[in-house]
């Protein structure tokens, strides 16, 4: 027969199941109060110029690298105010990119990366950008629903209609 396992520290004799537990305060203890939460990596690839872009949540820049072989870094698209990037969208056709900001959406020229316009007024509940068949961004929530559209002639907002309910 074995003697039940204890740990001893001096003359003090602890049982396992009291060391488990003053083990698992100490490292309570030790995790910090706020944990830190690793941004979200927004990227896109565009495979007929084998090009990947990778916004920075936190900062609003978009890196751009060609896919070729190894990724090289050929581009960072920026815009005054964009302080971060919640998601991206490729219209070749059309030789654009559109980058979701807070509040607003940027349109990029696709071959020299500078930007076209800023379109303001889009809200900051918009989480997720979507083109349609027209080229057409279409704003979403974190839900799926659609909370507003923008013209890619004239990059108006056309934000969507909630049905009325009537008593």
């Amino acid at each position: 027969m074995t003697a039940p396992l204890a740990m001893s520290f001096g003359s003090i004799r602890l049982q396992p199941t009291l060391v488990l537990v003053v083990l698992a305060i100490f490292l309570a203890a030790c995790q910090p109060t706020n944990p830190v939460v690793m941004p979200k990596r927004v990227e896109i690839k565009w495979a007929d110029r084998q090009l990947l872009f990778v916004g920075d949540e936190r900062l609003g820049t978009v890196r751009v690298f060609h896919t070729r072989a190894a990724p090289l870094l050929v581009a960072e698209i920026n815009a005054p105010d964009r302080t971060l990037v919640r998601d991206l969208a490729i219209d070749a056709q059309s030789r654009r990119i559109w980058i979701l900001g807070d509040g607003a959406v940027y349109l990029h020229d696709a071959q020299t990366y500078s930007l076209i316009r800023k379109v303001p007024g889009v809200g900051s509940a918009a989480a997720r950008l979507m083109l349609d068949a027209d080229g057409a961004p279409q704003l979403l929530a974190r839900d799926g629903n659609r909370l507003a559209s923008i013209d890619p002639d004239s990059l108006l907002v056309q934000h969507r209609k909630l049905a009325q309910q009537f008593h």
